[in-house]
């Protein structure tokens, strides 16, 4: 692959500064991965880095980069169909495949007339405190580098391979009770713990009847990538068959260790305290993440 690489790089598209001035209230990090970085020989033109999505919303281009492809652990059961129903009880079982119950009212009904060309539904991953905690394994989808060393053995910070990390949530009319995903998550990258009050709400994009929907987390100091056969469950335990069927790992473990699958481990849970299925769960509707 990396033969391939330096004979066919992927071209860089350059384009002249955005004319959408930059929110100060957010990080630089956050204005770079939505309008792109200065050119490193030519300042006053602007380049986009490599950004990697997962979402479950449907239609989907790309069946096979849902969210459950990322998801190591902490997944409640994924083949329940979407039309039903989740109660507590689902949600004491992990993170659930849901929609908001608008969602699923509205496709009922227009399914009692042929479906009316609906064909659209926002599935996100809802979580509540007794849902516990989710894994999650983002893969390194960046182009290889040839002006330094860029090998998982001798070379595991992950700001190396990873620049920015957001968390959306579906756009959809929620109570003022709702959990908030700057305030309400427990979040870990990399084996790092996301400080409180540091994960901040993007401005000036992604915003649904006043609401914020996308919140940045960064990629915390000190954070470590972690290749793909060493992942583990939350608990040191390995992954089960299901498991590493869904994050395309051989069934059986093997001798040698796919030294070229990297990626950055991120454990998500619900502060206690505030969050209930009725006053609106956690929602993860887009994973979002930047690479060198």
């Amino acid at each position: 692959q990396d033969i391939l690489d330096r004979l066919l790089p992927t071209p860089v598209v350059r384009f002249p500064k955005a004319l959408t001035p930059m929110n100060h209230d957010n990080a630089a990090a956050v204005h770079e991965l939505l309008f792109g970085h200065p050119s490193a020989d030519d300042p006053s033109s602007y380049e986009m880095k490599q950004l990697s999505c997962r979402t479950s919303f449907v239609p989907a281009t790309d069946t096979s980069k849902a969210l459950p492809s990322i998801v190591v652990s902490g997944l409640a059961e994924a083949n329940l169909d979407i039309m039903l129903d989740r109660t507590e009880e689902h949600y004491k079982e992990g993170w659930v495949l849901d929609v908001s119950q608008v969602e699923r009212t509205t496709k009922r009904k227009v399914e009692k007339c042929g479906g009316l060309g609906y064909v659209d539904m926002k599935i996100a991953l809802y979580g509540i405190p007794d849902s516990g905690a989710l894994r999650l394994w983002l893969p390194f989808e960046g182009p290889s580098h040839g002006d330094h060393s860029h090998h998982p053995t001798d070379d595991t910070d992950a700001r190396h391979w990873f620049d920015d990390l957001m968390f959306c949530e579906a756009n959809e009319k929620r109570k003022d009770s709702a959990c908030s995903l700057n305030e309400d998550l427990e979040v870990s990258v990399g084996g790092v713990p996301v400080p409180p009050g540091t994960i901040r709400p993007v401005l000036g994009a992604a915003e649904y009847l006043k609401r914020k929907t996308c919140v940045n987390v960064g990629i915390p100091k000190g954070a470590q990538i972690t290749r793909l056969p060493r992942v583990t469950k939350p608990n040191g335990d390995p992954l089960s068959p299901a498991d590493r069927q869904r994050l395309s790992l051989p069934i059986e473990e093997e001798d040698h260790e796919d030294l070229g699958r990297v990626g950055l481990v991120v454990d998500v849970a619900v502060r206690p305290g505030k969050v209930t299925l009725g006053g609106g769960a956690c929602c993860l509707s887009h994973i979002v993440w930047e690479m060198p």
